[in-house]
C-alpha cells in the first residue's frame, strides 16, 4: 500500500516542481517535497504539519500530510488531514476515497484471515483479528460490514455484550440485517443465561410450586406420596371404607383420599407462596423482549427466513407474549397453508392462549398434511385432555359436580392410543394414557397401561 501511494506523492511532487518551482511554495511546504522525494516521510509529516498550521487552506498540504498519515497507519490523523481536505474542494475526492479504501480493505481481509484462524487453542487469533477489524473501522469508519466482522470476532471469542453492541452498530449504521438477526439471538441467549440463573437460584420453591400445581392434576395416590411426600396429619374417614384425609399443613392443603384415588383437593387461605426472588427473572424478560423487537425488524426484511421465525417464536413466548405471536403464525398460515410447522407451532401458542378449539382445529390440519405426524397427534391428544381437566378444575373450584369433560377425553383417547405405537419405550405416554382411562372409568385399562408404564421404565 505504501509504495503505491508513495508513488502517487511523488509524482504529484515532481509535477509541482516542474510547474510551479520552489519559489511558489512556502519553505515549509516545498522542504516536505523534498523530504518526501527522499523518502525521508518523518521529516516531510514534520514539515506538513507547521504548514497547514500556518496556512491551514493549503489543499495538497493537507492531501499530502493525510496520505502519509495513513501509510504510517495513524488512520485518525489521516482522516482529520482528509476532512480538511474536502472542506476546501473535491479535488481530490476520488484519491482519498481510493487511499481509505486501501487501508480498509487490508485491515478487513487480515481480521477475516485471522479470523478464519482462531479457535480455542489459538484464541490468540481473536484478538488478532480484532485488532485488524478495529484499524479497518478507524481506516473508514462509515462501513457497516465492518461492524458485523467485528461483531463475528467478538461472538467467537465469547464476549457477547461487546459483540452485541458491535452488531447493533452495523443495523444503525447501514440497515444491516443480517446482524439485528445476530442481536436478536445475543438477547435470547442473555435472556436464557437470566432465566436459567432464576431457576437455579430459586430451585427448590419452584419444584414446590410446580409439585403443588401438579397436586391439582393428579388422580393417583402414589403420584401424592411423590409429589410432597407423607402428610402432617392423616384423618382416617369412616369404619369400614378406606377414605382418608392427607392434611399438609405448611401448604394449608387437605387432600382427601379413597383407596388409591385422590377424590378432592382444598387448599386454605391465604395460599402458601414461597419466597422467590425475581431480579433475575425480571432482567430475563427485558433480554427477551428486545429479541422481540430486534427479530420482529429482521422478519419484516426477510420474511422467508424461517430460522429467523423460529427464534421469534421463542422471544414471544419467553416475554409472555403469545398474542403477537399468534398473529405472526396466524399470517404465516395464511400464507402457505401447506406449511405444516407453521400449523403446529400455531396449535401450541392456540393451546397456550386456553384456545383449545382453535388449538385442535391446527393440529387437525398438520395431520392432514402429514397423517403419520407422530409427535402432532400426541399434541392433540393433550390438548383434548387439559381442556377436559381445565374444565374438572373449574368445577372444584365451584364446588360442583360435571360430566362435561368425558367427551374430551373420549376424543383424547382414540389420538393417544395411536401414539403408544409410535412411542411405545415413553413411559409417559402410557401413564398419561392410563390417565385418560381412568377418567373415562376404564378402570383395567387404565391398570394395565400403568403397568406398562412401571415396565418401560424398569426396562422390561
Amino acid at each position: 500500500m505504501k509504495h503505491h501511494v508513495v508513488k502517487a506523492l511523488l509524482g504529484i511532487v515532481l509535477a509541482s516542481f516542474m510547474f510551479q518551482g520552489y519559489q511558489c511554495g512556502s519553505p515549509e511546504f516545498t522542504g516536505a517535497k523534498v523530504y518526501i522525494t527522499q523518502k525521508n516521510y518523518k521529516e516531510a509529516i514534520r514539515m506538513l504539519e507547521i504548514e497547514v498550521k500556518k496556512n491551514p487552506t493549503n489543499e495538497e498540504a493537507w492531501y499530502f500530510l493525510g496520505s502519509l498519515r495513513g501509510d504510517e497507519g495513524n488512520y485518525k490523523a489521516m482522516n482529520k488531514a482528509f476532512a480538511e481536505v474536502l472542506k476546501l474542494s473535491n479535488k481530490h475526492a476520488s484519491e482519498i476515497r481510493a487511499i481509505r479504501y486501501n487501508h480498509w480493505g487490508q485491515n478487513l481481509n487480515a481480521g477475516v484471515g485471522y479470523l478464519e484462524k482462531a479457535s480455542s487453542d489459538s484464541a490468540q487469533y481473536f484478538n488478532k483479528a480484532l485488532n485488524s477489524f478495529t484499524r479497518s473501522i478507524e481506516a473508514w469508519p462509515d462501513t457497516a460490514l465492518t461492524y458485523r466482522y467485528l461483531a463475528y470476532a467478538y461472538y467467537n471469542k465469547g464476549e457477547y455484550n461487546s459483540a452485541l453492541t458491535a452488531f447493533q452498530q452495523a443495523w444503525d449504521m447501514g440497515k444491516d440485517v443480517e446482524s439485528i438477526k445476530r442481536a436478536g439471538r445475543i438477547y435470547i441467549m442473555k435472556g436464557d443465561d437470566h432465566k436459567k440463573k432464576f431457576e437455579e437460584a430459586n430451585a427448590e420453591p419452584l419444584r414446590t410450586l410446580k409439585n403443588l400445581e401438579d397436586v391439582k392434576k393428579t388422580s393417583q395416590r402414589n403420584d401424592l406420596m411423590q409429589l410432597l411426600g407423607p402428610p402432617d396429619t392423616t384423618v382416617k374417614g369412616p369404619r369400614g371404607t378406606r377414605k382418608e384425609d392427607w392434611v399438609y399443613k405448611k401448604y394449608k392443603l387437605t387432600v382427601s383420599i379413597d383407596g388409591e384415588k385422590v377424590v378432592d383437593r382444598k387448599f386454605g387461605q391465604p395460599v402458601y407462596k414461597p419466597e422467590i426472588d425475581s431480579t433475575e427473572y425480571r432482567m430475563a424478560q427485558a433480554e427477551f423482549v428486545k429479541a422481540d423487537n430486534a427479530l420482529e425488524i429482521a422478519r419484516a426484511a426477510d420474511p422467508k427466513d424461517n430460522e429467523t421465525l423460529q427464534a421469534l417464536l421463542k422471544a414471544y413466548v419467553e416475554s409472555n407474549r403469545i398474542k403477537p405471536a399468534i398473529s405472526v403464525f396466524e399470517k404465516e398460515v395464511k400464507d402457505s397453508p401447506e406449511n405444516k410447522q407453521d400449523h403446529y407451532i400455531l396449535g401450541v401458542l392456540y393451546r397456550t392462549d386456553g384456545r383449545f378449539d382453535d388449538a385442535i382445529a391446527q393440529f387437525k390440519e398438520v395431520l392432514r398434511i402429514d397423517p403419520s405426524d407422530c409427535d402432532t397427534k400426541f399434541d392433540l391428544a393433550a390438548t383434548y385432555y387439559n381442556w377436559g381437566v381445565d374444565i374438572i378444575h373449574e368445577a372444584e373450584d365451584k364446588a360442583e359436580q360435571t360430566v362435561a369433560y368425558k367427551p374430551k377425553f373420549e376424543a383424547a383417547l382414540p389420538y393417544m392410543e395411536q401414539v403408544t405405537e409410535c412411542k411405545k419405550d415413553d413411559p409417559n405416554i402410557w401413564e398419561t394414557l392410563g390417565q385418560i382411562y381412568a377418567r373415562l372409568d376404564q378402570q383395567d385399562k387404565a391398570m394395565k397401561a400403568f403397568q406398562q408404564a412401571d415396565k418401560v421404565r424398569k426396562g422390561q
